[in-house]
């Protein structure tokens, strides 16, 4: 079997990726382990303006459902009390500040287009056995016993990427010590479609609206921390009592997941005819929300990569300057979201009073909120598109 593509991972970026190769006439075959996972996950995630537009270009955005356009970013350091706040308005900026979104709802919108896309083919479950490498193209054996001849391999497997295990590639990591739980909560009263995210000593504690009443969190803990006050009794309390009962009476709406903080970047983001994307190649701190934006910011380089080249589709350094740019992008990135979780999370007076002044400054400058929103919303890239 022969093909110009093959992608492993049928995630958000994989299947945004084989749309993309698809729009440059290119056949693809996606490889998938288990696709009813990805379909029922409901993970919840921020989308930028740029996943948006990009989204809009895949002609996908008009059908993911339950789409939250958010009002408001509120920003609180160690206290919640308004009088401090950071606050980033839609109402007195000229962008869009941001978007909520559930992962099935963003994955049946992909599933729908790609399964009316003739150049795409996805066999599921079932994984890579083997991987060759040849001349100008490689080649690859299923688990179920399947061969397919390639141009390329495009990895979109996560973080624990099983292609990248078979090529020995390494990473480049940064350890937090901390875990992060996320987890879906009922509120008495509303959200007023505000995200917010309070930096506590703990760790940053974030509020991502759903709906006016129900919000999904993301609680980052510093391993030090990690007390009884976080288990899945006492979490709604301790929610309660950090937001000065301002969302009144919060019940848990979902299971407490729990997971170690880890950024990396991948040594390489391509290995002789093997391309990563997406998690496979780089993660961040979820203080932000910007690993699903980086991801698609991937995809996004390598559609202008595949229009502007002038080498021939299957060259060895055909997906090079993809790779040196988004390397650069995504460290610069991983080093940003580092730098303001461990000044955030400090322990001293003097770099206390230095942060809320900070605050208070850039809350008076209409002119330094925009460029924070404009660098958000260009997936923190260093470039400008």
């Amino acid at each position: 079997m022969k093909t110009d593509a093959i992608i492993v991972g049928s995630g958000i970026i994989g299947m945004s990726l084989a749309i993309i190769l698809s729009r440059n006439n290119k056949k693809t075959i996606i490889i998938e382990k288990n696709l009813s996972n990805n379909l029922n996950n409901r993970r919840v995630y921020a989308l930028s303006e740029k996943t948006k537009s990009f989204f809009e270009s895949i002609s996908i955005w008009e059908n993911i459902s339950n789409i939250n356009q958010l009002d408001e970013m509120s920003l609180y350091y160690r206290d919640y009390i308004t009088d401090d706040v950071l606050s980033f308005k839609r109402i007195d900026s000229q962008k869009n500040i941001g978007y909520i979104g559930e992962s099935n709802n963003i994955m049946k919108a992909l599933i729908e287009k790609i399964e009316h896309d003739k150049n795409i083919k996805l066999y599921d479950n079932c994984s890579v056995d083997e991987i060759s490498n040849h001349l100008n193209n490689l080649e690859i054996t299923t688990t179920d016993k399947n061969t397919i001849k390639s141009k390329y391999l495009f990895s979109c497997d996560g973080s624990k990427s099983d292609i990248k295990k078979h090529l020995g590639l390494d990473n480049q990591y940064d350890y937090y010590d901390s875990k992060a739980k996320v987890f879906n909560i009922k509120h008495e009263k509303s959200n007023k479609k505000t995200a917010t995210q309070i930096f506590l000593q703990s760790g940053p504690v974030a509020f991502l609206p759903l709906t006016l009443n129900e919000s999904s969190m993301v609680v980052s803990i510093k391993n030090k921390f990690n007390s009884e006050e976080f288990s899945e009794d006492n979490i709604c309390g301790f929610l309660e009592k950090i937001t000065n009962n301002s969302f009144g009476k919060i019940e848990l709406n979902s299971k407490i997941l729990s997971f170690d903080l880890v950024g990396f970047d991948s040594e390489s983001y391509i290995s002789g005819n093997t391309v990563f994307v997406g998690d496979s190649a780089h993660s961040v701190h979820p203080l932000a929300g910007m690993g699903l934006n980086l991801g698609i910011s991937d995809v996004i380089e390598i559609d202008k990569a595949i229009k502007g080249s002038h080498q021939i589709f299957g060259d060895k350094n055909f997906f090079s300057g993809y790779a040196r740019k988004q390397k650069i992008v995504n460290k610069k990135a991983r080093q940003q979201l580092k730098i303001i979780e461990k000044v955030y999370s400090l322990d001293n007076n003097a770099i206390m009073q230095i942060i809320k002044f900070g605050m208070k400054n850039i809350q008076k400058s209409t002119f330094l909120k925009e460029k924070i929103i404009k660098h958000a919303n260009n997936n923190l890239s260093i470039f400008q598109n």
